[in-house]
């Protein structure tokens, strides 16, 4: 079902919110000191600041053709749309020693618990699309960084660093 004129034109119109603009409970650099566990035993953890220095933690402004995803299910209805997205967001290989894909929480669920994020979409390994409307580009890395941050994230009974 396609969405309601309304709401269309609202995700069209959809500019990225800037500081003081934005409803982002902290920003990437309130979390300078949060340190990030690693999976890998005897690697040392490391920080949003390491990760965003080296281009493995990024967020930018969702393309448009990405802001809803047509989805097909089996039932004769059609397709359907999933969305609005806002954000792109992707992880490094350095990133990802944060989480483990076993883990007893999934790292899109653990960047939905956060405040602002309302839907996410895992894409590649790497990619997620994220519907966060209200964040702005540094809020959604502190979220992201939260979320990396969360233990149920990284595989039970591994040490956290």
């Amino acid at each position: 079902m396609p969405p309601s004129p309304a709401r269309s034109s609202r995700t069209t119109d959809w500019t990225p919110p800037r500081r003081p603009d934005c409803s982002c409970p902290e920003h990437h650099d309130d979390l300078a000191e949060l340190v990030l566990p690693v999976t890998e035993p005897g690697d040392p953890p490391t920080t949003l600041p390491d990760l965003v220095a080296a281009n493995t933690l990024g967020v930018l402004p969702a393309e448009p053709r990405d802001r809803w995803l047509e989805v097909h299910d089996e039932s004769d209805s059609g397709p359907s749309r999933l969305g609005p997205f806002h954000w792109g967001l992707w992880l490094g290989d350095e990133a990802r020693s944060c989480y483990d894909d076993d883990s007893e929480r999934s790292l899109d669920q653990a960047l939905l618990d956060r405040p602002g994020v309302d839907r996410v979409e895992w894409m590649e390994r790497e990619e997620f699309l994220v519907g966060a409307p209200t964040l702005c580009a540094s809020g959604l890395l502190a979220a992201m960084a939260r979320a990396l941050a969360d233990p149920r994230v990284r595989a039970a009974g591994r040490p956290a660093a």
